[in-house]
Formats: C-alpha cells, sequence, structure tokens
C-alpha cells in the first residue's frame, strides 16, 4: 500500500472510530442534560433533587452491564475482529437511544414506564461497553506509533462533541419552546435525531478494512479460542493497572460533566440554561486542550502527562469545591472551569497508554473489561454515590474527596505503568513485553518517567 493510500486508511479510520464515539456520547449527553425533565416524566416524583437521583439512579444502572457488554464484544472483537463489533455497537446505541425519545411516560403506563425506560438505558450500556474499548482498539492498531496519543485524543474529542452536540440541542430547544412544550413532546427530539447519524456510522464503519494487526493475526491463524481465559491468565497486571487508571478518569470526568452541572442546578440555584451553559464551557475547554495535550504526549510521554491530572485534581480539589459553593455565579464557573481543565493531560493520554498493555489477541477483551469495570464502579455511579453522600451528609467536600480518592487509585496505577509512548501495538507480551513490542524507530526506548 502506498503512503497517500495508507494516509487514506488512516482518515477513514479515524474518521468511523469518531464519529461512532460522538453518536455514543451525544447519546449520553441528552439524557444527562435532560436528567432533571426524564425523572419527573418517568417516576413518581415532583420533586426535581428526587427526580433527578432518580433518573441518574437509571444512568448508573446502565453502567452496571458495561462490563458484560464489554466482555461479550470484547471477545468477539477479538475472535471476528475490530470493525464488525463496531458496527454492531452503534446500531444498539442508536436503536436504544431512538427507543427512548418513543417511550410512553409514567402518566400513561404507570411503573411500565421506568421499567421500558431501564430496558432502554440497559442496552444503551451493553453497546457502550463494546464501543470505546473497541474504537481505541482499533485506532490503537492503525496509529503509527509515534502519533497514537493525537489520533487517540482526536477520539476523546469525540466524547466532547456528542456530548456538546446533546448540550447544544437540549438548550436550544429548551430556549426556543415554552416550559410546556418542552414538557409535552419536546424533550423527545434529542433522542430522536440520533437515528440518521447512527444511520450514517454504519454505513462509513461497513466499508473500513479490519486493523492491518488483527488481519495478520487472522491469517497466520493466531487468534485465540479463549480470550476473557486467556486475558486473566495473561494479563493480570495490564487489567490492574488500567482499572485503576480509568477509576480516577472517568469517576473524574462524569463526576465534572455529568453530575455537576445538575448540582449546581438543584443546590445552588442556577438555571437550568445557566447550568447547561456551564456544562457546554467546560467541554469547550477540553476540547480545545485535549487534542494539544495529545500531540505534547506524543513528544514528551504518556506517564508525566497522566501524572500531571491526578497531582492538580489532588491539590485542587477542596478550594475547587470551597469556590464552587460560595454562591457565586462567577465562582461556580471558575471551580468548574478548573476542575474540567485540570482532567485534559489525562484525557488526551489514558487510552493511547493502556490499551497497547494488552498482547494483541486479547487487547479488545482485555481493555473494554477492565475499562467497563472501573467505568461502573466509579464512572457512571459517580453522580448517583456523590449526590446520594451529600443528600444524606450535607457535605459538600463529598465531592473533593471523591476525586481526591480516585486520584489516589490512578496514583498507584502510575506506579506500575511503564512508558508506552513508542510502543508498537504489533506485539503479543503482557506490558509490551520487551524488543518485539517497540516500534522500530525506537526500539532502545525505555520508561520515560
Amino acid at each position: 500500500m502506498s503512503t497517500n493510500e495508507q494516509a487514506r486508511s488512516l482518515r477513514r479510520g479515524v474518521t468511523a472510530a469518531a464519529l461512532g464515539n460522538i453518536i455514543e456520547w451525544f447519546d449520553y449527553g441528552v439524557y444527562s442534560f435532560a436528567a432533571v425533565t426524564i425523572g419527573t416524566h418517568f417516576f413518581a416524583t415532583t420533586d426535581p433533587s428526587t427526580a433527578a437521583i432518580s433518573s441518574f439512579a437509571v444512568f448508573a444502572l446502565s453502567f452496571l452491564v458495561r462490563p458484560v457488554g464489554g466482555v461479550v464484544i470484547g471477545v468477539l472483537g477479538d475472535r471476528r475482529g475490530r470493525r464488525d463489533m463496531l458496527m454492531l455497537t452503534v446500531g444498539l446505541m442508536s436503536a436504544a437511544t431512538v427507543a427512548i425519545g418513543l417511550l410512553p411516560t409514567y402518566a400513561q403506563i404507570g411503573f411500565l414506564a421506568p421499567a421500558l425506560l431501564t430496558l432502554a438505558r440497559l442496552i444503551q450500556g451493553f453497546s457502550a461497553g463494546g464501543e470505546y474499548g473497541g474504537a481505541n482498539t482499533f485506532m490503537a492498531e492503525v496509529s503509527p506509533a509515534g502519533r497514537r496519543g493525537f489520533f487517540a485524543s482526536i477520539l476523546e474529542s469525540g466524547v466532547l462533541v456528542g456530548y456538546l452536540g446533546g448540550a447544544g440541542v437540549v438548550v436550544g430547544l429548551m430556549s426556543a419552546l415554552s416550559e410546556d412544550a418542552w414538557q409535552a413532546w419536546g424533550w423527545r427530539i434529542p433522542f430522536i435525531v440520533s437515528l440518521p447519524l447512527g444511520v450514517l456510522a454504519l454505513l462509513l464503519r461497513r466499508h473500513l478494512e479490519d486493523t492491518p494487526v488483527f488481519e495478520k493475526m487472522k491469517a497466520a491463524a493466531e487468534l485465540t479460542r479463549s480470550p476473557l481465559l486467556d486475558t486473566f491468565r495473561r494479563a493480570p497486571l495490564p487489567l490492574l493497572v488500567t482499572l485503576l487508571i480509568v477509576a480516577y478518569a472517568n469517576g473524574a470526568y462524569y463526576l465534572i460533566l455529568t453530575f455537576l452541572p445538575s448540582y449546581a442546578q438543584t443546590e445552588l440555584g442556577l438555571s437550568a440554561n445557566l447550568s447547561l451553559t456551564l456544562s457546554i464551557v467546560v467541554m469547550l475547554a477540553l476540547l480545545l486542550t485535549i487534542p494539544l495535550f495529545g500531540r505534547l504526549g506524543d513528544r514528551i510521554g504518556r506517564t508525566k502527562l497522566i501524572t500531571a491530572s491526578v497531582i492538580a485534581h489532588f491539590v485542587l480539589a477542596i478550594p475547587a469545591v470551597l469556590l464552587l459553593t460560595s454562591g457565586n455565579v462567577v465562582a461556580v464557573f471558575a471551580a468548574t472551569l478548573i476542575l474540567g481543565v485540570a482532567i485534559a493531560p489525562m484525557a488526551s493520554q489514558y487510552a493511547a497508554a493502556l490499551t497497547v498493555l494488552f498482547p494483541r489477541s486479547i487487547r479488545y477483551t482485555g481493555f473494554t473489561l477492565s475499562f467497563n469495570v472501573a467505568t461502573a464502579i466509579f464512572g457512571g455511579s459517580a453522580p448517583f454515590l456523590v449526590g446520594s453522600l451529600l443528600s444524606a451528609t450535607g457535605n459538600h467536600l463529598i465531592i473533593a474527596f471523591f476525586l481526591m480518592g480516585t486520584a489516589i487509585l490512578a496514583g498507584i496505577g502510575i506506579k506500575l505503568l511503564p512508558e508506552t509512548r513508542h510502543m508498537s501495538a504489533d506485539h503479543d507480551e503482557s506490558m509490551g513485553g520487551s524488543g518485539i513490542s517497540r516500534s522500530p524507530e525506537a526500539s532502545a526506548v525505555t520508561a520515560d518517567r
């Protein structure tokens, strides 16, 4: 394949993988930003705080099936190919999202409404379990080692674009429609409009070739018969390192981008539009900084940037929360922005750093399993857990303690993490092994700490 053909193939792969991420997080974002409205329509309560907590409980529940989806889809991805599973995940996610927009409410069918909402969210969680890990596995195996951080940061930017799209649609509709119209039917529109995006992503992914790494294993008959068993047997250390670092990365991510806007509305008195604007401002800042850190990580190393985020959140968590709860709108925006931007170095690097720790034959299974277990425990549950603890204790520093606790877990993971900046994805040894795990241009590079 010529250089131009390789470049075109890489662009197609990046576009298709990123679009799937955009759709997944658009769907998640719409649910997050409309949480209070969804809660009042699908649960037997009119209190905004109770409605939000009930809605976030369903949000958290869907994360519990993410490890199941990660294992099932990851195993199939290691046995049948990366591309086919990425088609499956975006198809399931889009179908479940459209279904939420069409569901009858509690006032119409009673307890069946929250049951059907939960079912749709479980399907979303199952598909999401294979989407992010699969997209990053695909990206790791098609990207040059020296540019993997930048391309992984594009995937992470896709998450933000999706969230921003969800926020933009919700804010736009809430602003354009009367309160009665929004409550009656307007809230359904953001879920339904994801359908054409899902169809487009399916078409793009259908025309992708699988990764060179997978095709090489397939041609050599090196595909494993038992990816899950082999993962526990061959890659216990990558599983542990990934779990510890993702616990912090996604715990902070969901707390800042999902919980804090709702908290600002229900506890700090910000209007619904202003709290959603808060999310948009933070996400725009991240969207600008993550690709910059992605390029920087390819130059100076991934471990340094991951460490910078961990230290920043540990040091700044308590001062930021005190600023947040001061009651001043400017202070609320400043505190949330500080906490948000502090995660940018981590967000730009952790997927690029962690995927290649796993042997190629079990990479999809291993990364999706550990990623989703950490996300289920510390990520999706973060809004519900922190919200419940706040309600029970009245101590607003719970927010800071959660960030600091997950940062400590990441610190342990960092101690075990080798520098993967020059590590090739085309290896079959845990943690990259030795010489065969290095890219040709940097075969003698050691950990860059």
